[in-house]
């Protein structure tokens, strides 16, 4: 089936986008079925993006409407026989508006300064029907100047923005950024590189397209410098007080606080977040879990392999900035310590395992609560730490995660529709490095024991040095309403959490006095360990006495200190 889109923006103010679907009537259908995708590939949340569609509607090619109606939370249906038209179908035209204005990397953004086009958000595909070489069309004002898209662009004049893709999978795999955007690039491998930036920054003096490349060209080289696609595009959105990236076929779009570029470690994590993101093209979107493609749009998909997708991603993200030259050794540990602190202080991780954590990632990891540290552990930060042990085991065997990567790609390209198993993954780590480096990673993968992080660092040259505070401690997180303090997270067999208190909890009272934000703030100052104190707290409304009793603070990681510094880059070093 072919089908032309028309996207247009005509008052971007309103956060409306117009869409209007073209197209030949099946021969020999009564019905047809379209669909908007419930969720985003990459993005394992149910974000039913249909709740912002209005004013739906299917015609013929005379103008006449076609009965319609709306028959699940995603799913239209246009029927022949009920319609009272004349059925001349040699044309039939969808057509629908959605408003758009969530600026996320996995939605669609619309206002007066600029479009962000999220595929899945927007555009709707139909159901059991083949979509080959859609054309899309963007109409918007004339005072924006640019469209970025990693699209292929099929325009026959200046003012035109025509765009094919080979499906409909690829057609929404590509984000579109239309406003007056910053635009630059560079080429590698004789291969276009485009970069687009919305949004305000603070003065800072990065390097940006020259640093970007040089990420590029160190994650190519991993694959040896195989780069699958033909052009590449980074949407970068630098806007107060966001953070995150999402990988697509050929482009990746990424936000992050551009007042920060010009901080060392902010500047290094965005190099950081960058990378991540462009190392999917590879682990993937063409390396995946086999339960992830074809795709149902409709539904979860569920996988327990996203230890592989963003945990391996997650190790390697940072390891990719150390490579590249941006980093020094020093630093690239400083972040991997920033993981161990997180891992450390989640007690979810005894409860639930690598496996678990990504089977249950529709319901648990896009879905935090106030228990969430307590019931689960994230595979991106578990799995990173997994893959950094792993690293280490090969290393001892005389290879490392390298060699795993070339292995993964090799099979990809034997077989580029199929999708992995854990077994075959086992299968290539056992090659690599013996069935007592398996054994050991499969456990770290199916069970919750805890992880002997000490002695596997020591064997990259590194230890973690610990410091023990005597500094009371009640496991709870505070949030604030102007002066007054709640219980934000207790954290599972902490003193707050033996005594009864309650995420939720307004603390009024601290034995008697008022407690204030400034109290919680500073309240290891005026209180003890193993002495009860007396919390008067207003829950549900209701004021309740509960007594405590603090502990002492948990060790933490102090830093990752380098004892063996030829080892250590021997090691780290591409």
């Amino acid at each position: 089936m072919n089908i032309n889109y028309i996207v247009q923006l005509d008052l971007p103010e309103q956060h409306h986008v117009k869409v209007t679907l073209q197209m030949k009537w099946p021969a020999g259908k009564k019905s047809l079925r379209v669909f908007l995708p419930s969720w985003s590939p990459g993005s394992y949340l149910l974000r039913e993006y249909a709740r912002h569609i209005r004013h739906f509607e299917a015609s013929q090619s005379n103008g006449e409407i076609l009965f319609h109606e709306q028959i699940t939370k995603n799913i239209w249906e246009i029927n022949l026989e009920k319609s009272a038209a004349t059925h001349n179908t040699e044309k039939l035209s969808v057509s629908y508006e959605i408003y758009c204005k969530d600026l996320t990397v996995r939605t669609s953004h619309v206002d007066a300064s600029h479009a962000f086009l999220h595929g899945p958000s927007y555009l709707m595909g139909v159901l059991d029907e083949k979509i080959e070489a859609p054309v899309i069309e963007f109409r918007f004002p004339k005072i924006w100047s640019k469209l970025s898209t990693s699209l292929k662009d099929i325009s026959e004049v200046r003012d035109q923005f025509i765009f094919t893709a080979p499906d409909y999978d690829s057609l929404i795999d590509c984000p579109v950024e239309i406003g007056c955007h910053e635009t630059d690039g560079f080429e590698y491998q004789n291969k276009p590189h485009h970069l687009a930036y919305y949004g305000q920054l603070y003065p800072h003096k990065q390097d940006l397209k020259n640093d970007i490349k040089k990420i590029v060209e160190t994650v190519a080289k991993h694959f040896n410098q195989e780069l699958p696609y033909e052009n590449y595009l980074f949407i970068n959105h630098f806007v107060p007080k966001i953070y995150g990236g999402l990988e697509h076929l050929n482009s990746t779009a990424l936000h992050f606080d551009g007042r920060k570029l010009g901080n060392r470690k902010d500047y290094l994590n965005y190099l950081s977040l960058l990378g991540h993101e462009y190392f999917h093209l590879w682990n993937v979107k063409r390396i995946r879990p086999q339960e992830l493609g074809p795709f149902d749009y409709h539904h979860e998909n569920y996988t327990t392999l996203l230890w592989l997708a963003e945990g391996l991603t997650s190790f390697m993200d940072d390891l990719f900035v150390y490579r590249a030259g941006l980093s020094t050794l020093e630093e690239y540990l400083d972040a991997v310590k920033g993981h161990f602190e997180t891992y450390f202080s989640t007690p979810g991780r005894y409860f639930h395992s690598l496996e678990q954590s990504s089977f249950n990632a529709w319901v648990k990891l896009y879905r935090p609560d106030e228990n969430s540290k307590n019931s689960s552990v994230s595979y991106y930060l578990k799995g990173g730490l997994v893959f950094m042990v792993l690293h280490g085991l090969l290393i001892e065997k005389g290879k490392s995660i390298n060699d795993l990567l070339i292995s993964l790609w090799t099979q990809f390209k034997q077989r580029p529709d199929q999708g992995v198993s854990k077994q075959e993954i086992y299968q290539l780590i056992e090659n690599l490095g013996g069935s007592d480096v398996v054994e050991k990673f499969s456990t770290m993968i199916e069970t919750t024991q805890d992880i002997d992080f000490d002695s596997a660092l020591k064997k990259m040259g590194l230890e973690m040095k610990w410091h023990q505070s005597n500094n009371p401690w009640l496991g709870i997180d505070w949030e604030f309403t102007g002066e007054r303090v709640f219980i934000k997270t207790i954290i599972h067999d902490g003193p707050a959490h033996k005594a009864g208190l309650n995420a939720g909890d307004e603390i009024i009272f601290l034995n008697s006095l008022r407690f204030l934000k400034e109290d919680a703030d500073k309240i290891s100052n005026f209180i003890f360990t193993d002495m009860t104190y007396e919390f008067i707290v207003s829950r549900l409304g209701q004021i309740q006495k509960i007594e405590i009793v603090p502990g002492k603070q948990p060790r933490v990681l102090k830093e990752i200190s380098i004892i063996d510094r030829v080892l250590a880059e021997r090691v780290f070093k591409f």
